[in-house]
């Protein structure tokens, strides 16, 4: 028998597949009767999925989760936070609650969410094991667009989300040995009476109601969903004269708040259009009604007999405004503020007219309003906005540095208690509050670790010097001088054209004169906006310069310190030691790993001639034949030392 050689270099031998199991909050969800909406008009669903899904992905990402399988029209997301996971369910639902208000009933594309913590197997990016599947089946109890979740998310969320649940008891679930206990979100429901004109009361066991955003609000990035918590149960007492008029579409009588926020918020909770509503919180409280039920008009109506007021109240504004963004486009938002400036003035009126205008020109009405009304507190935030990194998309220093300002001037404000009064809804307030210190947090991190001027390398040559500018951002044009008086001259550009500019890259460097003494540069520049930025002050020590030049090069070129040449003789060359000699104090050298202990003579610095070699100096000396390597160390200027290089005889 002959035996055949093995190859076994070519047997690819399989590892096992790793899998790492972990704890996570699963969010499952997918669309309610989709085949039949697909039956009825594939084309048109198909869109709107595409559009819902936008929203839905949107919102996930913002909640810091992850989605990790897609099947058609369902989706599962993981998120580190029970949380998070429920209070991105919720955004999602109401957003897309009001996205559905301007369909028929029959036409409206609604998610069905369930939300489970549970145990996990994450294999090739996907997650597989119980938390998935139980979160699928919690998703299959939910009514179309609801929120059903496990109890341990339940127990996670009840103390952190001010949102009312209901309690639907443990449920037998397919493929789940047991039961689960389940807890559904208990949305507000509204019951239309004959004339369609009134929202039925929240049940009386809850202190508040649903208080839902338009489609507009969600353009506006005002809409929220303000819950309060539950009251113990009690016997349902006999309906009071409040709550039959309260039942009857019509707000009672009763002792007037304190304030107009107060005065809001009861209306919140009472529920129902207030007739004839002549007060801006029954005018508020009455518009979102309507814009909750996809009458637009009426909304419209009530925004406006609100606006013609002529009262300072943020929120109803910029609500208006988004509204009618949405019905009317831009110029149409800013020929109905055009007229309010004239009919009803206001500050709130004039900067929300500013808004309606695009990009920089919007931008430049809200900083010239802001720079007018200092003390007109919301400006600032609104100016914020302008030089975010969410409505710029790119941030120059200039921009950070300007949203960092703005934010600290409105958070200055909400210290010494002046902006509670601008804002009839306050949970708009506290939104702007969260956003406001999270963004100001994370500029002031950038800030403490980032490079935010410019700074300078020196390279000395036998002509002169080369001072190689580093920015803290991309620039369109470069500008230097030297000395305290005189004209900047430019540095001139590249052939290169900058991607982000469209524009040629400014020359990043410029020269000096090899006598140049002990002096200040001044550098100044143009960011990617055309804005100007400095001058900043550079210090010049050419002999600072020479040493930490020479320095930096023999530390990045360490293969170049010796050289073997075999001849007659065996020399060993240090030419570049040499040449780079004002950066030593000394050089010591060992053979074959012996000790180093022989000294290398240099000559001395010459700083008006650095690098050149004396004539009367020669840069190698003869070794024994018999070395076969040489171990070298250089002392620096500042008495450090290098690392110990080895260099064999080729």
């Amino acid at each position: 028998m002959i035996d055949r050689p093995q190859h076994r270099e070519s047997v690819a031998v399989q590892e096992p597949m790793r899998l790492k199991r972990k704890i996570a909050a699963i969010l499952a969800a997918d669309v309610a009767g989709y085949s039949r909406l697909v039956a009825e008009d594939e084309e048109e669903t198909l869109r709107r999925l595409a559009a819902y899904r936008e929203v839905f992905d949107d919102f996930v990402r913002k909640a810091g989760g992850r989605i990790f399988n897609t099947a058609g029209d369902s989706v599962m997301c993981e998120f580190e936070s029970a949380v998070e996971a429920t209070r991105c369910a919720i955004d999602i639902q109401e957003s897309l609650r009001t996205r559905n208000l301007a369909y028929p009933p029959n036409r409206r594309l609604t998610f069905r969410i369930g939300i489970t913590i549970g145990d996990v197997v994450e294999r090739n990016g996907d997650l597989l094991g119980d938390g998935v599947n139980i979160a699928a089946r919690l998703e299959g109890l939910a009514e179309p667009g609801g929120i059903c979740v496990s109890r341990s998310v339940h127990e996670a969320v009840a103390n952190k989300i001010s949102v009312p649940f209901r309690d639907i008891g443990e449920r037998e679930v397919k493929n789940i040995p047991q039961p689960v206990h389940a807890f559904v979100v208990a949305w507000p429901r509204a019951a239309a009476g004959k004339d369609g004109t009134r929202a039925a009361a929240a049940p009386r066991r809850w202190r508040g109601a649903a208080i839902t955003a338009g489609a507009a609000v969600l353009a506006a990035g005002v809409a929220g969903v303000l819950w309060l918590r539950p009251v113990p149960e009690k016997p349902a007492p006999s309906p009071s004269a409040a709550e039959q008029a309260a039942d009857a579409g019509t707000a009672p009588l009763q002792p007037a708040p304190a304030t107009p926020a107060e005065a809001f918020a009861a209306l919140s909770r009472q529920g129902g259009i207030v007739a004839e509503a002549k007060t801006a919180p029954e005018l508020y409280h009455n518009a979102r009604l309507y814009e909750a039920r996809g009458d637009a008009l009426a909304a419209r109506r009530a925004y406006l007999a609100l606006a013609r007021l002529g009262q300072e109240f943020v929120d109803p504004h910029l609500r208006l405004s988004a509204l009618l963004r949405v019905q009317d486009g831009r110029a149409g938002a800013r020929e109905v503020y055009s007229e309010l400036m004239r009919s009803a003035p206001a500050r709130i009126v004039e900067i929300v007219h500013a808004l309606q205008f695009d990009d920089a020109e919007r931008r430049a009405k809200v900083e010239a309003f802001a720079a007018a009304h200092p003390d007109y507190a919301p400006a600032q935030y609104l100016l914020s906005e302008e030089y975010s990194e969410d409505r710029l998309g790119s941030q120059t220093l200039a921009d950070r540095r300007s949203e960092y300002e703005a934010l600290s001037a409105f958070l200055q404000a909400e210290r010494e208690g002046r902006l509670v009064p601008y804002f009839l809804d306050q949970s708009v307030l506290a939104q702007w509050l969260d956003r406001a210190r999270r963004r100001q947090a994370a500029l002031a991190a950038y800030f403490r670790n980032a490079t935010l001027e410019p700074t300078a390398g020196f390279m000395r040559s036998n002509t002169g010097w080369v001072v190689t500018l580093s920015l803290p951002e991309a620039a369109t044009a470069i500008a230097y001088r030297i000395g305290e008086a005189g004209a900047f001259k430019s540095t001139g550009t590249t052939p290169a054209l900058d991607p982000r500019t469209g524009r040629p890259v400014p020359m990043p460097s410029f020269e000096l004169p090899a006598d140049q003494g002990q002096t200040r540069l001044f550098v100044r520049y143009e960011d990617t906006k055309g804005r100007a930025a400095g001058p900043f002050e550079i210090a010049f020590d050419p002999r600072a310069a020479l040493l930490m030049s020479q320095r930096d090069i023999l530390e990045r070129m360490p293969g170049a310190w010796v050289a073997f040449r075999a001849d007659r003789d065996t020399l060993l060359y240090f030419t570049h030691l040499v040449s780079y000699r004002c950066a030593i104090d000394r050089v010591v050298i060992g053979f074959d790993g012996g000790a180093l202990d022989t000294l290398v003579p240099l000559p001395p610095c010459d700083e008006t001639n650095p690098h050149a070699v004396p004539a009367d100096v020669a840069p190698y000396r003869t070794i024994p034949a018999s070395v076969q390597t040489v171990s070298v160390q250089l002392t620096y200027f500042d008495g450090s030392q290098s690392e110990v290089r080895t260099f064999r005889r080729p």
